[in-house]
């Protein structure tokens, strides 16, 4: 899903792929190269993706197909449905690692899955809480 995201702003090598995805991560995770290229070469076998250029063997651009973008809409018009997924996900860490900060970090992601799941109209309400927490927090730390 993210390589799909990263390639429908520019075209990237699996090295560009790779350095971003770092970056993003804060360093914490990266995929192999032994992850990454077969994952490339099977997106491009689906059509959703091209070899765009080819600079040297080293230095492959892809691209986003017009099925790629189709696909990627798809993805983040589903994105609630993937969001209840990572609810489970979390839940699992936690009965895993227990509670202090990951315990804290829970509750945050919870918040932030009611946030996106916000009724129309209670934006001001729900802006008004956050604030508040905020405000209490900062006092706090």
């Amino acid at each position: 899903m993210y390589i799909l995201h990263t390639l429908q702003h520019q075209q990237k090598s699996g090295y560009d792929i790779l350095r971003e995805i770092k970056e993003v991560t804060g360093g914490t995770w990266v995929p192999s190269k032994g992850t990454l290229y077969p994952l490339l070469h099977q997106l491009e076998a689906e059509g959703l993706i091209i070899v765009a250029s080819t600079e040297s063997r080293e230095r492959t651009a892809f691209a986003l197909t017009p099925q790629g973008l189709e696909t990627l809409k798809k993805i983040i018009a589903r994105g609630g449905e993937h969001y209840k997924k990572l609810a489970h996900f979390r839940h699992l860490i936690l009965a895993i690692l227990g509670s202090g900060t990951c315990q804290v970090t829970g509750l945050l992601f919870e918040i932030k899955m009611l946030v996106e799941d916000m009724p129309p109209g209670k934006e001001k309400v729900v802006g008004e809480i956050l604030e508040d927490c905020r405000d209490k927090l900062k006092k706090v730390i």
